[in-house]
């Protein structure tokens, strides 16, 4: 059985990676609990019992302060750790969103390696008509030209759709986040 303090510093543990201040808020709300389960007659183990397993609270916790953090920083990097906090919340979220996002993230940087590549083709072009000589001198500049121009279409329209993959990957998150704890609205 789980007492209130042993409850308490196993919330905690599972919580270190959260800054101070949040952790601290979050640990008062449930010592809050037992103190208004003690006052109801109840022990703390039937209260522990109540709460739930800490190791799915921390999880669902984690979910929330994870999306938050993605959402402010707007980084990639946020947004990884918010998708893996949520695969922590059990093998449905395992399967359906770390494949689909890890897929998309290899799709989204493949493109970007061959906007790069097309580039590099274009300046490669003009080294060769200087050094070997495939192609003459206008041919290669037209060619250059086409595959930069080609190279910086790509990534206007990359980086349009890696900013509509990040805003939907959250939205889906936020989402995932609701059903988890049961208001799917």
């Amino acid at each position: 059985m789980m007492t209130k303090q042993s409850y308490m510093n196993e919330l905690n543990r599972l919580l270190r990676n959260v800054s101070e201040e949040q952790r601290k808020e979050w640990l008062y709300d449930y010592y809050l609990h037992f103190e208004q389960a003690a006052q109801n007659g109840q022990s703390e183990e039937e209260a522990a019992l109540e709460l739930g397993d800490p190791r799915h609270i921390a999880g669902e916790l984690l979910l929330g302060y994870r999306v938050e953090q993605a959402e402010t920083s707007k980084t990639y990097r946020g947004l990884s750790r918010a998708v893996f906090a949520t695969v922590s919340l059990g093998l449905f979220n395992l399967i359906f969103i770390i494949g689909p996002y890890v897929a998309l993230v290899a799709v989204l940087l493949s493109l970007w390696a061959v906007a790069v590549a097309i580039a590099a083709t274009g300046v490669a072009t003009i080294v060769d008509s200087f050094w070997v000589g495939t192609f003459t001198k206008p041919q290669a500049l037209s060619l250059a030209l086409i595959c930069i121009s080609l190279s910086i279409l790509l990534g206007i329209g990359l980086k349009k759709l890696t900013s509509l993959f990040y805003i939907m990957t959250l939205k889906y998150l936020k989402f995932n986040t609701r059903v988890v704890r049961g208001n799917t609205k």
